[in-house]
């Protein structure tokens, strides 16, 4: 059904929220993800510092790299892109180049001096896209495991993966990771589980 996800994102917090559930359905469905970030040249005028250009794409490139993270660690193919212009305009015109079977877009953006509703924007993709447009409120913060019960889960899931019959002891969360200890009966291990991307890493204390 989908072979072309267009998931555009302007770096709000709370993106990851919308990432995954374009990620969910590339999982399913076996599609190729493809994150647009559109440099607003309107704002160009309002950032201090760095040259407006400078500065908008530097962020640009680092909300690239958050979402890409987060589908590689998903299994998911993921190709990525910076456009200049009108953000609805640029996105629904990147979606006819690539033939794109589905937007994903998130409903509200930022805050203060760079502040660009993104729900005007996504009213606009929906009014002028030719493929359909899924539209999810963004939440809060990029945080997406925010339980220990999450973490355990998929802490449980890498162990799964690396072949280790081990038993989760203990969920600790702290500042930027959780840390899952595990143990079996002849080995100890330490899954750490990033808290936005959800990606885990398996460490063998033996």
């Amino acid at each position: 059904m989908y072979e072309r996800i267009l998931f555009p994102t302007d770096g709000s917090a709370g993106t990851a929220h919308v990432a995954l559930q374009a990620i969910d359905l590339a999982q399913q469905y076996g599609a190729t993800i493809h994150v647009l970030h559109v440099v607003d040249e309107d704002l160009r005028g309002l950032v201090e510092g760095l040259s407006g250009e400078d500065a908008l794409e530097t962020e640009g490139k680092r909300a690239l790299e958050r979402i890409e993270q987060m589908a590689e660690a998903h299994g998911v193919d993921v190709t990525t892109a910076i456009e200049e212009g009108d953000p609805a305009e640029s996105i629904v015109a990147y979606a006819d180049d690539i033939d794109a079977d589905l937007i994903v877009a998130g409903t509200h953006g930022r805050t203060g001096i760079k502040r660009r509703v993104i729900g005007s924007v996504a009213e606009r993709i929906v009014r002028n896209a030719t493929c359909p447009v899924m539209t999810v409120r963004l939440g809060e913060t990029d945080v997406t495991v925010d339980s220990k019960e999450e973490a355990r889960e998929l802490a449980a899931a890498a162990l799964e993966r690396d072949g280790l019959d081990a038993t989760v002891t203990g969920v600790e969360r702290q500042v930027s990771v959780w840390v899952v200890d595990a143990e079996s009966d002849d080995s100890s291990s330490v899954v750490y589980v990033d808290p936005v991307t959800q990606r885990t890493s398996v460490i063998d204390r033996d």
